[in-house]
């Protein structure tokens, strides 16, 4: 004889199934199709690591003359420390330089400081960072949070050479669920 659920175990069974279709929904909204923006003029760019796998689009992007500076957060291996990926820190082309920064954290939110800082210090009006676009919604919001709403921040999306499977997506969803969590819960920039 099967054993069988009791009315409390489907309303259980449906409260997680609906639970779980609703975080899907809102991940394919938030991390797989957010927000991004058009390329147009700014007063700088950022582009947020890992640096390695963004910076020649970002290069790219700013050949196309969108601003006159682009940051670069500098790559750091964790287990050593040591900086990697900074070919490109000092970078002067007749349309723009590139300065490499090392935010304090080094996290999304150490980055969102730093931009923060710089924008303070050239008074910039209008900034755009690149990330990407599983990343986009939440740089978005913690950039916003830390420049305030005298600034304009644009999320550009560098995806070149990145893994789209449904298991890259599967990791991105679960990563970035719990990261976003953690920003609700710490508030400040």
């Amino acid at each position: 004889m099967r054993p069988r659920l009791r009315p409390w175990g489907f309303a259980a069974l449906g409260t997680v199934l609906a639970a779980a279709i609703t975080w899907v929904s809102v991940c394919v909204v938030v991390i797989a199709r957010p927000l991004v923006d058009e390329l147009q003029a700014v007063d700088a760019a950022y582009v947020i690591g890992p640096v390695e796998i963004r910076i020649d689009q970002a290069l790219a992007i700013m050949d196309t003359g969108v601003a006159p500076v682009l940051l670069s957060t500098i790559s750091v291996n964790p287990d050593t420390g040591a900086h990697y990926a900074t070919e490109h820190c000092g970078l002067q082309t007749a349309a723009y330089r590139v300065e490499c920064v090392l935010p304090e954290p080094y996290t999304t939110r150490g980055e969102a400081r730093t931009l923060a800082a710089h924008v303070t210090e050239h008074d910039w009006s209008r900034v755009a960072v690149m990330t990407s676009t599983p990343h986009a919604a939440r740089t978005r919001m913690l950039m916003e949070r830390c420049l305030g709403d005298d600034v304009e921040v644009l999320v550009w999306t560098t995806d070149d050479h990145v893994d789209r499977s449904a298991r890259a997506w599967a990791g991105s969803f679960v990563y970035e669920s719990a990261a976003w969590v953690k920003a609700q819960v710490l508030r400040d920039c």
